[in-house]
């Protein structure tokens, strides 16, 4: 009998941090059949051979590692080529699954097309730029759980219905990063139904250096203007105006307390670091072109 559900998680030198997936998946307490497709991506180091063994040390024949090689688009496609269920559930490999995760998710998939769950921060040690991105993420979660017109969402946590790729949606191939955005905004744009599941918990372990931040952020706007230049409407401009402003929110000060003058110093320094390195980014003149070349517009 085929799984109902399909878990297809990319990774690409994952060692440090696989098994604690593999650990938060096979804990789920889920009646429903499913199965677990790891698409590695040509690792160099040990993600394959630790998969390997996990799963026969625990004897999980629910656990597959399957190869692609390419951008993450054409990754998730081919672990999407490769599912059986009925719904087929995006996690990362550097996340933890919460209790009840799957369970919580699978509750809501007959009032929905897609489901988002919440992605929250699992950094052990906080300092300002995982505190950063705790903030960023709750940011994320509040707007989620108020806004009834979703149109896009990311693939750290996302519920897919097969329909939706059988239809002829699918993943841009071409996309480095953002390749989740494109593929939600098209299924919008289609008339599918996004719904949101905040009990539906994973943990994202998340920069924790300035370095790792600025990575990040650099993925983020390449991103926002992969989508502007795919797209180039309205919705696909503001989330870039969304993405280059978020950083220098005032109102996110009061977050810290009245007198914890190092705390929004630090955030304020952080901040505007980012929203000088994103402008200058954008303003370079020939990123627009030289991204324009590499995608694929919409039919």
């Amino acid at each position: 009998m085929d799984p109902i559900i399909s878990i297809v998680v990319p990774a690409y030198n994952e060692e440090e941090n696989i098994v604690n997936l593999l650990h938060s998946l096979k804990k789920q307490n889920l009646s429903q059949k499913y199965e677990i497709i790891i698409v590695d991506n040509k690792s160099t180091d040990n993600t394959i051979q630790i998969i390997k063994q996990y799963k026969i040390k625990y004897q999980m024949d629910n656990l597959k590692v399957i190869s692609s090689s390419g951008k993450l688009g054409k990754v998730r496609n081919t672990g999407v080529a490769k599912s059986k269920g009925k719904w087929i559930i995006f996690i990362d490999a550097d996340e933890i699954a919460g209790k009840n995760w799957l369970k919580n998710l699978m509750e809501k998939i007959n009032d929905y097309d897609i489901l988002i769950g919440s992605v929250n921060v699992s950094n052990a040690k906080k300092n300002s730029i995982t505190k950063f991105f705790d903030l960023y993420h709750k940011e994320v979660r509040k707007n989620l759980k108020k806004n009834k017109n979703i149109k896009m969402a990311g693939t750290g946590n996302l519920l897919v219905n097969r329909k939706i790729f059988d239809n002829g949606i699918m993943f841009d191939n071409n996309f480095p990063t953002s390749e989740d955005g494109d593929f939600t905004y098209r299924a919008f744009k289609k008339g599918y139904k996004f719904g949101y599941v905040d009990d539906a918990k994973i943990y994202h372990k998340l920069p924790q250096t300035m370095r790792q931040l600025f990575y990040y952020e650099k993925k983020m706007i390449i991103g926002s203007l992969l989508l502007l230049s795919k797209h180039s409407d309205w919705n696909t401009f503001f989330k870039l105006i969304y993405e280059i402003f978020f950083w220098i929110n005032p109102n996110y000060l009061k977050i810290y307390k009245k007198n914890d003058y190092l705390s929004k110093i630090s955030f304020i320094f952080i901040g505007y670091t980012l929203f000088f390195i994103n402008l200058l980014y954008i303003l370079n003149p020939f990123q627009l072109f030289r991204l324009k070349k590499k995608i694929t517009r919409p039919k």
